[in-house]
């Protein structure tokens, strides 16, 4: 019987972490266990070969990415700048969510990539179904767009 409750208890608290993986992003750090599952269970597998476009400036912004392995390459957004490389646990897509949802820059893979992927129309959906959850997706977005802009003024 004992054994039992045990083998209950750790199944709940297993459960409950089931997508601890995503508060390695900063945009879901706040979330709690259950807006993760809600989170997880809109976000797509994306793969790409090294060399691959994995998108263009100006296209009309899909999906925000979400890097868990490898590497890409992403065009300056303003002249004079380099190119940035995003790595393991960065994504992109928050700045062109908010410039009128197309490419601000293009990408491409330096490395095979593996990528999640969170299409805008699913981010509509998901936060109509938790209001609460697209609160704290908002107040994420602007810290990260303020230290955006922190980090070119300086």
């Amino acid at each position: 019987m004992a054994s039992k409750l045990l083998l209950w208890f750790k199944r709940l608290f297993t459960a409950a972490d089931a997508h601890r993986e995503l508060l390695r992003y900063f945009l879901f750090k706040d979330l709690t266990s259950h807006q993760r599952a809600l989170v997880a269970g809109f976000l797509h597998n994306r793969e790409f070969r090294a060399g691959e476009s994995v998108f263009e400036r100006g296209n009309p912004l899909e999906v925000i990415y979400f890097v868990e392995s490898g590497e890409m390459e992403v065009s300056p957004l303003f002249e004079g700048e380099g190119s940035t490389v995003l790595k393991k646990n960065q994504f992109i897509g928050v700045l062109d969510l908010f410039s009128g949802k197309k490419r601000l820059s293009s990408v491409k893979a330096l490395t095979d990539l593996k990528l999640k992927a969170l299409s805008v129309d699913d981010l509509q959906e998901m936060l109509a179904r938790d209001p609460a959850l697209g609160v704290k997706l908002l107040q994420a977005c602007c810290c990260f767009l303020g230290g955006y802009i922190r980090s070119r003024i300086h």
